[in-house]
Order: C-alpha cells, then structure tokens, then sequence
C-alpha cells in the first residue's frame, strides 16, 4: 500500500512539473512580438521586405498577442501598396509617365491638327506669325498709323493699308486730316526672308527708325535734310516683324525704305549724304567693326556713355568715310574733340591730332580743292572720360553768314540764339545772351555763321526773348512744333514779335 502511495505521490509531483508548461506560452508572447519581425520576413517575398519595414512602426501599435500579429501582417499586406506609392515614386509610377507625356500633347495635338496646339507645338514664338503672314504675303501691304504730331502720341488720326513705304510728299500732306508739318507714321508688317544677311536701307526727311523683330537696325531719330542710311542685318530664314517709324519736322517731307541681300557687293551709301561708320571695340581703329552704320554728320558728344550696341563708352575709335562733291576753291576743315582725331582729304592729311585733345579747342586748317567728287576720312579714338568728336568745313570764297534782327521791351532783358547742330541739338551762340543795341529796345546780331551743309536753305535757328528772368517769346523751335526759324547766307532775317 505504502508503496502504491509513493508511486501515485510521484505520478502526482511528475504531473504538477507537466502542468505549468503552458503557462510559459503567454509569458513568451512579448517576446514573439519583437521577434515578429524576424519571423514575419521569411514569410514574405524580397521585394516587399521594404513595404514590411515601412509598417514595422505600426505592427507594435496593435495588441501583442499572436492573433493580432496576424492581423498586423494583413494591415501589412494591405497598407504595403500606399507606400509603395510614396516610397518609390521616381521609381515604378513616376519614370512611367514621364515618358508618356510627351507623346500625350503630340497625339492630340496631331488629332487635332487646326488647335494651336499643333503650331506651337514644334515652335511657340513663330506659331502667331505664319497665321497673320499670309495676309501681308499675299497683299504686301504696310498697315499705316498717321498721327497728327511728330512724337507718334495718342491714337492714330489716320489708318490705312500702304503698298510701300516710298513717299516724297514735299511740302504736302500725306493724307487729308493730317498737317503737312509735324506729324508721323508708323508702318507694320510682317515678310518671309531667307536666312542670310539682309541689307536694310532708309532714306528719310526727317527722322527714321527700322526695326527687325523688335531690334533697331536704323535709329536716325533727328531732323535733317535727305538722307540714305544703311546697315547689314543676319537672318534666320522664315517671317519676320518689320516697323518703320518715321516723323516730319518742317517743309519736305520723305521717306523710303527697302531692303535686299547682303553679297557683299552693296555700295557706300555715302553719295547720298551719309557717313559711312565703322566701330571698333580698340583705340588703333583696327581688326572687324563691332558693327558699321551710316551717319549724317561726324558731330558727337556722347559723354561717358557709349556710341552703341552695347560699346562701352571707353577704349573704341570710329573710321567715317564721305565721298562728296566739292567745288573748286578754299574750304576751312574744324574739328574738336576728346581725345585723339585726325582728318583726310583724298586721303592727304589735312588735322592731326591723334595724341590726343581735350575737347575744349577746334583745330583748322584751310585747304584748296578742285572742282569734283572727293573723299573725306575720319579717325577718331576715346580712350577714358567723356568722348566728344564734331567736325565741318565749308568753303572761304564766300562769307557763310547770316544777320539776324529781333529786339526788347523798354524795361529791358536778353536774347539767346541757338542754332541746331549735326547731332540735332541745339547749340547755343553766346551763353549770355544779348543785350540790345540802343535806346529803343533793337538787337541787331551780325555774322551769325551758316554751316554750307545746308546750303541756301538756311539754316535752323532759334531765338528767344527773355525779360525779368523769364521767357516772354521763342521762335524757331521745331521741336515744341514752331515753323522753322532759318538764317540764309547773306540775309537779315527778322523775328516774328512786336519790336518798340
């Protein structure tokens, strides 16, 4: 008995170590859940290890036991595809589209060949100009703004289709409405040119400007007599924009424009009138010209600032050319400048001064010349500060002078003269004015000089009248659209305004 007591108290003890082996089970929990990690990766294919790894974080979120591992694994399973979607998008849904899109605007694009989306599909500036070219192709007309004053201001009192811009209007108008003084045009249109270089030529009185495409390729904004200008511009082939802007001061009015391949055969416009420049970015007047233009006058004050094309307004040097028509006799040849210049006749010299100056004395020198065409050269160089060059000559044989007669109020003040220069400024005779002459108020001013360039025309004046520190008259001033006050060789010219 006693031994079937110590077998049964044994089976007993043997039972009561079995029985706490479940109890181990949930004490491990905790632990499978870290080891979850380890545990669940084998089970899921490589590729989406990293979508595992991105729901890591919110697996211990959930509750610890084995079952809402499972359920951890499907939020697993089930969250992996957004992701994935943020994780890689440069990688699967990005590179994709990439491609796609730009076959996507051609496809429909071409399904849809009248949108502008086809013409601007190969080439967004020139999509808008072959749709308007055809109409100026095929009529070959110039739209024409006419505007009342010189300054193309306000809206156009004219507009029309113009075949040409090729008008020489005199002393008329160009169009009933418009005044035959002081008014303006504006031409646009657009022409298809072959790529190359294209010879741009404008003969205009008074002022002109052409643009190509938005860019000036002549800027001759100035009153003066008929004068052609030229310059070469390179194209690439297909339609272009043109404008031409244009403005009569006083008496003729001209202009004309056209254009035509540049084979290197185009000749010196310099007959016309013209200088023909050539500017260099060194002071030896060297090497290829930054750019070539034709000018009417060798007369500049450009300050510190620069003759154009973005130059700078230091270290360049300009050569003129002038093939003009002389008659026989003496000629004085002035020149002033800063810094150096120097001056040929048929290639003779006639000023050398290439060491330079400082602007504040004129050089001359007195010259006899045959009857005929001659050419006359300028160099001229800046190296820094402000760059000054003006240069005339005009026959000895005959006094270019004119006499001027004007006058006062009895209380008295002063009259200033000016006369307008190459560079269509005004140029001031005396800084301090006049003073009258007698008792009853008269101002006789003799010897006022005449540049010959403008022969027995005249030449532009102007003349004001100031009393007590403020200006009672003015005459002559084109710019403000008064008639043109002219001083002829040899003639007394009287101002307009009431004299004592």
């Amino acid at each position: 008995m006693s031994r079937f007591l110590a077998i049964s108290l044994a089976l007993a003890l043997l039972c009561a170590a079995c029985a706490p082996v479940p109890p181990p089970a949930p004490t491990m929990t905790p632990e499978p859940t870290h080891a979850l990690v380890p545990t669940f990766t084998p089970s899921v294919e490589p590729p989406p290890a990293t979508a595992t790894e991105a729901v890591v974080p919110t697996a211990p979120a959930a509750t610890a036991e084995p079952a809402p591992a499972v359920a951890t694994a499907t939020r697993a399973a089930t969250a992996a595809p957004a992701p994935a979607d943020t994780a890689t998008p440069t990688t699967a849904p990005t590179l994709p589209p990439a491609p796609s899109a730009t076959p996507l605007p051609t496809r429909p694009a071409a399904a849809k060949a009248v949108t502008p989306v086809v013409t601007r599909s190969p080439a967004a500036t020139a999509a808008p100009k072959p749709t308007a070219a055809p109409v100026a192709a095929a009529t070959g007309a110039w739209k024409g703004e006419y505007f009342s004053n010189p300054d193309l201001n306000g809206e156009p009192a004219l507009v029309r289709n113009d075949a040409d811009v090729n008008f020489d209007w005199g002393l008329g108008a160009p169009a009933p409405g418009i005044p035959t003084d002081h008014f303006s045009v504006r031409w646009t249109r657009q022409v298809n040119l072959p790529s190359g270089a294209w010879r741009f030529n404008a003969t205009a009185d008074d002022g002109v400007r052409v643009y190509v495409d938005g860019w000036p390729v002549i800027d001759r904004w100035l009153t003066s007599g008929p004068v052609t200008y030229s310059t070469t511009a390179s194209l690439t082939g297909g339609f272009h924009e043109l404008r031409v802007d244009y403005f009569d001061a006083t008496e003729n009015a001209q202009v004309h424009v056209w254009w035509a391949p540049d084979d290197g055969s185009a000749t010196d416009p310099a007959h016309a009138g013209a200088w023909r420049g050539d500017y260099f970015n060194n002071r030896d007047a060297t090497g290829t010209p930054v750019f070539s233009r034709d000018d009417p006058a060798v007369w500049f004050n450009w300050q510190t600032s620069g003759p154009g094309h973005n130059m700078s307004g230091q270290d360049f040097s300009v050569r003129w050319y002038q093939k003009v028509f002389l008659g026989g006799g003496s000629y004085l040849f002035s020149v002033r400048s800063d810094d150096g210049v120097r001056v040929w006749l048929d290639w003779a010299t006639v000023i050398d001064k290439w060491g330079g100056s400082d602007g504040k004395t004129t050089l001359t020198n007195e010259v006899n010349v045959s009857n005929g065409m001659h050419e006359v050269v300028v160099e001229y160089w800046q190296g820094s500060g402000p760059a000054l060059v003006e240069l005339s000559y005009q026959p000895t044989a005959y006094n270019w002078v004119g006499n001027i007669h004007t006058c006062l109020p009895p209380q008295g003040g002063w009259i200033k003269v000016y006369r307008l220069a190459p560079n269509n400024e005004w140029q001031t005779l005396n800084a301090d004015g006049f003073g009258a002459n007698g008792a009853n108020g008269q101002v006789n001013i003799f010897g006022v000089p005449v540049d010959a360039g403008y022969s027995w025309d005249g030449q532009p004046y102007k003349v004001e009248q100031w009393v007590n520190g403020s200006m009672a008259h003015s005459e002559g001033d084109i710019f403000a659209g008064q008639p043109a006050f002219r001083i002829q060789p040899g003639a007394d010219v009287r101002t307009s305004w009431t004299c004592p």
